[in-house]
């Protein structure tokens, strides 16, 4: 039986997404996995605290509350996918390991330097956004990377075949 997942790429327009977007040049700078299609579940790397973004790590995110309430006018695309219900649990167990060890993971602040040259980087315990998200479909088989994982940016998930888009427009008018 398959089992759908859901990655979300975001551009929030805080400060720090606007400086990734004037490197990058893509309209999203942010990447998120939910495991269920109302977003209750939705996990990144990403500020811990709503005015210091260097203080960032692994989050739970919740699209009603911190960032997402602050800037309601954040933009996103919301992909479907569909996985075996072994790739399913694979998947909610690597999140629980991260959720049982949230104070050992961190940022890969270092990691995004390399990231912009297409050098691949990976500091363990350390993600970016992006990074985590194509690690965790990368470990569970999901799907076949075109390149390290480490390389992987946000925008990059739209062009993964396996993915649906859903939704696309403005965060605040997403409903499952």
């Amino acid at each position: 039986m398959k089992k759908n997942i859901y990655i979300m790429i975001s551009q929030t327009g805080t400060s720090c997404s606007k400086i990734f977007q004037l490197f990058t040049r893509a309209p999203y700078n942010h990447a998120s996995i939910a495991l269920d299609e109302n977003l209750n579940s939705l996990y990144s790397f990403a500020r811990q605290n709503l005015y210091i973004p260097l203080i960032a790590g692994f989050v739970k995110e919740d699209i009603n509350e911190g960032i997402y309430r602050v800037h309601d006018d954040t933009i996103c695309q919301i992909y479907r996918m569909s996985i075996s219900e072994e790739q399913y649990l694979t998947l909610q167990e690597s999140i629980s390991e991260f959720e049982k060890n949230t104070d050992m993971y961190s940022y890969n602040f270092a990691g995004l330097v390399p990231m912009l040259f297409n050098i691949p980087y990976h500091r363990r315990y350390h993600y970016v956004c992006s990074q985590f998200v194509a690690y965790l479909l990368h470990e569970t088989n999901a799907v076949k990377l075109n390149k390290h994982f480490t390389l992987m940016r946000p925008y990059d998930f739209t062009s993964l075949s396996e993915l649906d888009l859903i939704y696309s427009g403005k965060l605040s008018e997403y409903s499952a």
